[in-house]
Formats: structure tokens, C-alpha cells, sequence
């Protein structure tokens, strides 16, 4: 076989392999929130409960072949399952790209699709399952078992320790006084010190803080549109149908573990570079 199509074929299975977490991800993200297993019992249709066949269960492509559409009732799929698997393909590709054959890859693809799923349950419930911060606390464990796994040095038990409580402690008095933090998303904040160290910690809390002032832009400009086509009769009326629902900001945060997982040391250098010169 030659060189090129093994390479193809072998990156093609990794996506599939990606892929098909990124379906289970999804059912646990389903079932978590209604108390069921995720382990036992087939999977159906959310709407007309109907079991699925194999043909249903191709990972990404077969949303793709049903046209996006339950092959037994004809209601629309919602477009979370296939997204979600296409992330778990490309977080394998991605793993891969980052870290090479080797364990902090699978490491690393695994923190990706723990963070994956807490997040589409804190969008959904507004709530992180601490079932997910123990996963996280499995992620440092392993971390710290098997060296440096990303873009800075190994910390070091001294500040993975420092780094639990130096943001969630802040987090949590600022809950205390203000209520703008929730439980989960003060765990994950801790368990992901122990996974980080303290600087890479900071650097996931700024970045999650930057992720969702987007986020806020986004509803400035929601609100403003609202109101330019006459679907609200104020910019505050505008404003509040666009926040009708609480802030999730697990997402944010999560998406901050990633970056300083693998790019903490070059942003640290960025920034203090920013001053030296």
C-alpha cells in the first residue's frame, strides 16, 4: 500500500475513532441531565424513542445521509449530534497534530472531550456535574503521572497545588458577595489548577474571561439588530431577549483550559514580552 494512502486511511480511522466519542459524549451530555445511565440501554430517537439501527449510528455521516432528519418519525435531529461528533473527530486530528503518537496525545484528546461534554450540560442545565470535575482531577493525575504533556514545563506538585486555589478562591468570594459564579464552574476552576499549575491557571481564567466578553459583544449587537428591525421596542427591551436565558460559563472557561493547556508558556512570554521592550 502506499505510503500516502496508508497515512490517509490511518488518519481517516483516527477521525472516525474521534467521531464515535464525540457520539457517546453526546449521550452522556443526554442522559446525565435526566439521571440515566449512559452505560445500559440502546440508543433512540429523543423524540419518538424509536431504536436505532447501525446505519443510524455512523458517526457524523449518517445525519449527513438521513439529511439531518429521524429515519422512523421525520422530525429534524438537532444539529448538536453531528457537531459534536465532527469535534471529536477533529480533537483526535488535533491531538495528534499537537503531540505526536503518543500518550499525552490521548491525554490531551481526553481533557478536550471531558471539557466537550460538561459543556453542552452547563448550556443546557446550567449546572457541571461534579462527576466531571473528578474527570478533570483523573486528567492531572495522569498529567503529573506521565511528565509534560503540553506547551510548558511540568509545574510541579507545588503549584498544581497553589494553582486549586489561586482563581477558584476568588471565584468563590465573589460568589459569596456577589452570587456571579456558580458552584460547578468554582470546582472546575480548581481541579483544572491541579491539571495547570498556577501561571497556566490565571492564563485559563483570562482567556475564558476574554471568550465570553465575545460572547457580551454578541448580545450588544443581538439587542441592537433587534431593535434596527423593529423586533423590540427598546435597546434594554433587545438586550433582555437576548439574556432571557442565565450566562453558562463553563463553556468559556473551558475553552481557557485548552488554550493554556497547550499555549500557556508562549502566551506568558507574549505578554511579559509586551513590557520588556
Amino acid at each position: 500500500m502506499p505510503e500516502k494512502v496508508a497515512v490517509g486511511l490511518f488518519l481517516f480511522l483516527l477521525f472516525m475513532f474521534g467521531a464515535c466519542i464525540g457520539s457517546f459524549c453526546n449521550v452522556v451530555a443526554m442522559r446525565v441531565p435526566l439521571k440515566e445511565s449512559f452505560t445500559k440501554g440502546r440508543s433512540h430517537c429523543p423524540k419518538c424513542k424509536h431504536d436505532l439501527n447501525a446505519l443510524d449510528l455512523i458517526p457524523f455521516f449518517s445525519w449527513i445521509f438521513l439529511r439531518g432528519k429521524c429515519r422512523y418519525c421525520k422530525e429534524k435531529i438537532s444539529f448538536r449530534y453531528p457537531f459534536t461528533e465532527l469535534v471529536g473527530g477533529l480533537a483526535a486530528l488535533f491531538s495528534l497534530w499537537q503531540l505526536g503518537v503518543t500518550v499525552n496525545a490521548l491525554v490531551l484528546f481526553y481533557i478536550i472531550m471531558v471539557l466537550v461534554t460538561l459543556s453542552m450540560i452547563d448550556l443546557e442545565t446550567m449546572e457541571i456535574p461534579d462527576g466531571f470535575h473528578i474527570a478533570i482531577l483523573v486528567a492531572a493525575i495522569l498529567s503529573y503521572w506521565f511528565g509534560p504533556t503540553f506547551g510548558i514545563m511540568d509545574p510541579g506538585i507545588v503549584s498544581r497545588v497553589i494553582g486549586f486555589f489561586v482563581v477558584s478562591v476568588p471565584m468563590y468570594i465573589l460568589a459569596m458577595l456577589t452570587g456571579g459564579f456558580g458552584g460547578g464552574d468554582i470546582k472546575l476552576m480548581a481541579v483544572a489548577g491541579l491539571l495547570l499549575g498556577w501561571k497556566a491557571t490565571l492564563v485559563a481564567f483570562m482567556v475564558g474571561i476574554f471568550a465570553a466578553a465575545f460572547y457580551c459583544i454578541y448580545i450588544v449587537i443581538y439587542a441592537a439588530v433587534a431593535v434596527a428591525r423593529k423586533k423590540a421596542d427598546s435597546f434594554k427591551d433587545g438586550m433582555h431577549s437576548a439574556m432571557k436565558r442565565q450566562f453558562a460559563f463553563g463553556p468559556y472557561l473551558s475553552v481557557g483550559i485548552v488554550v493554556a493547556y497547550l499555549y500557556s508558556e508562549q502566551l506568558i512570554s507574549f505578554y511579559w514580552g509586551m513590557f520588556l521592550k
